[in-house]
């Protein structure tokens, strides 16, 4: 009888061990899941201004002509979307064309303000605010999904002249349902 208490034993000890390293497993898990969640959701925006800009200018499909200047970008991938910013400017005398490029009418924006994912996008790739650039106009677009994503595009672009007949731009583009 005393081997048999012992084996019973020494199986109680063994399952309790096991059960002991599985709670510890799973609350390191729980731990280490809760740190990277907060520390993802305090670090940044998720906005990344690294790799090509051609990716953006890609995804966008908005092409900058080659003269403009102050080119700034930054890409998001999301969960669900995929989001890119991409700011530039125009000189004076290329608006027009560039529009036609896009083959979009753009209109007054008016006092609406721009919502807060595209100004913390502009932000991140250190482009002016369009908040402070004045009067404001805009127009959009979509665009057939490219390779490699399931969504179509939805584009908006907004303009504002300058002071010296120039124009910056600003575009916000995301995957559209």
């Amino acid at each position: 009888m005393r081997t048999g208490s012992r084996q019973r034993g020494r199986r109680w000890v063994r399952v309790l061990v096991v059960l002991s390293l599985t709670v510890v497993a799973v609350a390191g898990a729980c731990v280490a899941v809760s740190v990277w969640l907060f520390t993802d959701s305090t670090r940044g925006t998720g906005w990344s201004s690294e790799g090509p800009s051609s990716q953006v200018v890609e995804f966008t499909r908005v092409r900058p002509p080659g003269s403009a200047s102050e080119l700034r970008w930054a890409y998001q991938k999301g969960f669900q979307d995929d989001l890119a910013v991409l700011s530039f400017r125009l000189p004076p005398g290329e608006e027009a064309g560039f529009l036609a490029g896009l083959g979009i009418t753009v209109r007054p924006s008016g006092k609406r303000p721009l919502d807060d994912l595209p100004r913390r996008g502009f932000q991140q790739a250190g482009a002016p605010d369009p908040g402070g650039a004045g009067a404001l106009r805009d127009g959009s677009f979509l665009a057939e999904p490219l390779p490699g994503h399931s969504k179509r595009l939805s584009a908006t672009v907004w303009l504002a002249s300058e002071a010296d007949g120039g124009t910056r731009a600003w575009v916000y583009a995301m995957d559209a349902p």
